[in-house]
């Protein structure tokens, strides 16, 4: 298994780009990217789990409707998530496990805030053996 996720700039935003070998292993990455970008992982303790199912039609709006269930965990519940494991993917749908814990101030300090996933730029690719992703976070 190899994922990798890292942040490019982007102006008044945040960019997120992820390379993986399997479409399910691109999706946690990103997912733990925009996690991470909330709250330092090694921060969260991964006791709780919380399930997720999108459904779209078609990869780039599974990514941004998967990325905005993973956003809207912290955003409704106040869930920081510390990994995300996708159980189940096609090019319609996910089913993905989100490992954290609620938020306490008096244990986790918040990074950036995160106010929704964008569509600009934002892409999914199979090229060769490696799948590839990129989005835009509205900060």
């Amino acid at each position: 298994m190899s994922k990798h996720c890292t942040t490019f700039e982007h102006t008044a935003d945040l960019g997120l780009e992820a390379w993986a070998d399997t479409l399910a292993e691109l999706f946690e990455a990103l997912g733990e990217g925009l996690a991470g970008q909330i709250c330092p992982p090694a921060a969260v303790a991964g006791r709780q789990h919380k399930s997720l199912t999108v459904q779209a039609g078609n990869l780039e709006d599974l990514l941004h409707d998967f990325l905005g269930e993973l956003l809207g965990l912290f955003d409704l519940e106040k869930f920081l998530v510390r990994e995300v494991k996708v159980e189940r993917i096609d090019e319609r749908a996910v089913h993905a496990v989100a490992a954290g814990e609620t938020y306490d101030p008096a244990r986790h300090e918040l990074d950036a805030e995160i106010k929704a996933v964008t569509y600009h730029d934002l892409t999914v690719a199979q090229e060769a053996d490696q799948w590839t992703g990129r989005v835009v976070l509205d900060i």
